[in-house]
């Protein structure tokens, strides 16, 4: 098996063990600040991909990195009533990577603001609205 370190997130591997049978047993890469275990299935468990919450400093340039990487959109990114950017991507493996970059600070105040904004309702709308599986 091969491991898939995303190299558009900048993952950097850490280690890995392979099974007796090749397939990796653990594996760690960095991406950012944050290392992420990873390992193979075994035969007969049924798909399970990842749901990964990421923080970077640029989520547009990551976004784009990672659809030249073979990504695939599930979501532009977009600006969101709490102060972050954030898109998604499937990778081809079919995990889901939520790519977040924290713009502002928002006040309680403008949160309660913001929630009656046609134009943060329509982005929620927008990113609650995805099919992630599609």
């Amino acid at each position: 098996m091969r491991l898939h370190a995303p190299p558009a997130l900048d993952a950097v591997e850490l280690a890995r063990v392979h099974g007796a049978d090749g397939s990796i047993a653990h594996a760690e890469v960095r991406i950012g600040d944050s290392v992420v275990m990873l390992f193979d299935s075994k035969p007969g468990w049924p798909p399970t991909p990842a749901f990964l919450r990421l923080y970077v400093p640029d989520s547009d340039a990551v976004h784009r990195r990672a659809l030249a990487a073979g990504g695939t959109s599930v979501t532009d990114v977009t600006h969101l009533y709490f102060g972050e950017r954030v898109g998604r991507v499937r990778d081809p493996l079919g995990n889901l990577w939520w790519i977040h970059t924290r713009v502002e600070d928002v006040s309680p105040e403008e949160l309660v603001r913001r929630l009656a904004d046609p134009d943060f309702i329509r982005a929620m709308d927008y990113v609650q609205g995805a099919d992630f599986f599609a």
